[in-house]
């Protein structure tokens, strides 16, 4: 088994893939044992899925609030987890490396609740298809996926079988209009919960950016009166050494100090967004030279 679960990671190239992928093989065997099993006893197989799915009452869901994770590993026939799982497998392995593994997860998590919040605001809102209906699937955290995969690489282009190659962002549009055609029929709380994955997976790359930004942002506010303080003490120790060059060197960091600060005005106002591709290039670049005049002066003192 451990060499199975081994071989099968390396063939999807990432641990929390493969992991997914099993976790929903896992539970749909498991709830079909128990429901079979139920059978023999006279059960009705529905006593398995309202434990497990988000039910469309908004009472029944606060009843049972686990279901908005359960959900999305709980499938009610097996073409529904194969081709959830064969698009999960495809369009997971196109995010890496740009994804990692845990940022995978938390696509397929955040896919999965918006997708249960919005199913449970549209059935409180529209009448239900039927009578005890109920949310089940990974379509949504498999949407989010798919969507993020596209605004990511959208201009990638993937060989098919008889359409030859084809840009990334019309398969996936292609994906999701045979999702809202074929899955969840025409039940109003299922398109819901569809369209809830795609706009997680749409503004998911956004987060990602700004996260990034945040991060290099305040690395580089902390490391601001470090950077001036060494330009100045570099001036006032070694001038008499080579006093040209030394005031040069210094120059041209006080030079990036300013720089810098202009970029975090512009973001301040504008945001991230409005800098350009050249200004978010510099400002990487500037975050590094700062990182290495703080090692420089760490070393030295």
């Amino acid at each position: 088994m451990a060499a199975f679960i081994d071989k099968f990671q390396r063939f999807c190239g990432s641990r929390t893939l493969a992991w997914l992928i099993m976790a929903n093989v896992t539970v749909f065997l498991i709830s079909w044992a128990v429901i079979l099993s139920g059978g023999m006893m006279g059960k009705s197989g529905n006593f398995t899925m309202s434990w497990l799915c988000v039910p469309s009452s908004p009472e029944a869901f606060i009843r049972h609030p686990w279901t908005a994770v359960t959900y999305m590993a709980t499938h009610y026939d097996f073409l529904h987890l194969l081709f959830n799982m064969l698009w999960l497998y495809w369009f997971g392995v196109m995010l890496f490396p740009s994804v990692s593994g845990n940022r995978l997860l938390l696509l397929y998590a955040g896919g999965g609740l918006a997708g249960a919040a919005l199913y449970v605001a549209a059935s409180a809102i529209l009448p239900p298809a039927s009578s005890g209906a109920y949310l089940c699937g990974a379509s949504a955290s498999v949407l989010a996926i798919m969507t993020t995969a596209a605004v990511i690489s959208p201009d990638r282009r993937i060989n098919l079988f008889l359409l030859g190659s084809v840009k990334l962002k019309w398969i996936t549009i292609g994906c999701i209009v045979l999702t809202f055609l074929g899955l969840g029929g025409g039940n109003p709380g299922s398109q819901a919960a569809h369209i809830g994955g795609v706009v997680f997976g749409f503004a998911f790359p956004f987060m990602i950016r700004r996260k990034a930004f945040v991060k290099t942002a305040s690395k580089v506010r902390v490391a601001m009166p470090k950077v001036k303080e060494t330009a100045v003490r570099t001036v006032r120790l070694n001038v008499r050494r080579d006093g040209a060059a030394v005031a040069t060197a210094a120059g041209q960091r006080l030079s990036d100090s300013r720089r810098l600060d202009m970029l975090l005005d512009k973001i301040r106002i504008s945001g991230y967004a409005s800098l350009t591709a050249g200004e978010r290039n510099e400002l990487n670049e500037l975050s590094q030279r700062i990182d290495k005049i703080r090692e420089n002066s760490g070393n030295n003192n």
